[in-house]
């Protein structure tokens, strides 16, 4: 379980790109695709492996009309699901 003090990183299995309306991440272990939306794309995006999250949440206020409370209960929750499927570690356990 996540929570605002954790740092996360992309996947060192994971291939981030960006294609302007969206982006994609390609799995390289198991081939698997997954299409990003933009809230998604934004928090990969954000990942440097050295930011908390609550400071990504807050990095991502200045693109999204909502509320801190709202934004941060769904950026825990999508990195809980990306941490279950693979897609972003902790920093410091990639590898």
């Amino acid at each position: 379980m996540h929570d605002e003090t954790s740092v996360l990183t992309l996947s060192p299995a994971a291939s981030f790109q960006s294609l302007g309306n969206g982006a994609v991440v390609l799995m390289a272990d198991s081939g698997q695709l997954y299409s990003a939306n933009e809230t998604m794309e934004a928090f990969l995006a954000l990942l440097d492996g050295r930011r908390t999250l609550g400071a990504v949440i807050d990095a991502m206020l200045s693109d999204f009309e909502v509320e801190r409370e709202i934004l941060a209960a769904d950026i825990l929750d999508l990195a809980g699901e990306l941490a279950a499927e693979g897609i972003v570690v902790t920093a410091g356990e990639a590898g």
